[in-house]
């Protein structure tokens, strides 16, 4: 689906057997009776995506931020979450962490401490409650997306169509005339969608699909604390060039995880995701 520049959405087809367009590309392409033709993709600026063994899962391209969505309830698994910062990061895409459901007390309390690394790190980490009337939490979410591609990623049950919903204007006419074209253009509809939230078309809102597992095969081992900024923090500080952070002598990202007082200490269970991932990633490689 190619949205014109009047607006008009169409039907195009690549040309070739394979599409290599994902939801955010900047396409050239060509009106071919009712329906059209991609020409061309122009050069992204990024591409958000995913790798495991088995295949890739393009998100989409040309994002200004990645918005996390998670919920206070279920709780959040920070590995799943790590794997989407480091993703993000690696595309040098702004993450924006958003924990959705403060109207549970205790839950969200837990939720919160538990996110504490990440706000150390310097991530926007927004508390929010979409299914009640928090007006002040949703009005600071809307700025943080005013001339803005965010792309919306989180788990099931996180609130994901909520939040499309609060700020998606007329949803369910755009989904019924965005599958009145795909069934007359005699395809099936596709599990990433892009929506304007805003009349002048500046601000833009891709809904994606819930991941459970978020594969990270396409990032070199060597690189990986590079990706992680409370690792990379500490990085440059070792002896070796090469520093695994994993055993080597002098390696100050070591010394950082294993002395609670250091400067910028870094986590156990940040230290424990990135051993856990460096072993995955060197495996995935032989």
């Amino acid at each position: 689906m190619v949205e014109a520049s009047d607006g008009r959405r169409i039907i195009c087809h690549s040309r070739g057997k394979k599409s290599q367009g994902v939801v955010g590309d900047q396409v050239l392409w060509q009106a071919s009776q009712d329906e059209g033709t991609i020409e061309k993709i122009e050069t992204r600026r990024n591409l958000f995506y995913r790798q495991d063994d088995i295949r890739t899962k393009s998100f989409a391209a040309n994002l200004d931020q990645v918005l996390i969505l998670l919920a206070a309830e279920p709780l959040f698994s920070s590995h799943q979450l790590s794997r989407a910062l480091i993703a993000a990061e690696a595309q040098a895409i702004t993450p924006l962490i958003v924990l959705n459901k403060s109207d549970l007390t205790e839950p969200f309390a837990h939720a919160w401490q538990k996110l504490a690394p990440y706000r150390a790190m310097g991530y926007q980490v927004l508390p929010v409650s979409l299914r009640t009337a928090d007006d002040s939490a949703r009005k600071t979410l809307q700025e943080r997306l005013a001339h803005k591609t965010s792309l919306v990623l989180g788990p099931s049950g996180a609130g994901k169509s909520t939040l499309i919903n609060t700020f998606v204007p007329g949803l369910d006419i755009l989904t019924g005339e965005l599958s009145l074209a795909l069934r007359a253009g005699k395809h099936t509809t596709t599990s990433t969608t892009w929506y304007w939230i805003d009349e002048s078309r500046t601000s833009a809102l891709i809904d994606s699909p819930g991941f459970q597992e978020f594969g990270l095969r396409h990032i070199d081992p060597m690189r990986l604390a590079r990706y992680m900024p409370d690792l990379a923090a500490h990085a440059d500080h070792c002896r070796f060039y090469n520093c695994s952070h994993l055993h080597e002598p002098g390696c100050a990202v070591i010394a950082a995880a294993q002395t609670a007082d250091a400067e910028n200490p870094i986590n156990a269970d940040r230290y424990r995701i990135y051993t856990e991932l460096f072993a995955e990633l060197s495996q995935s490689r032989y």
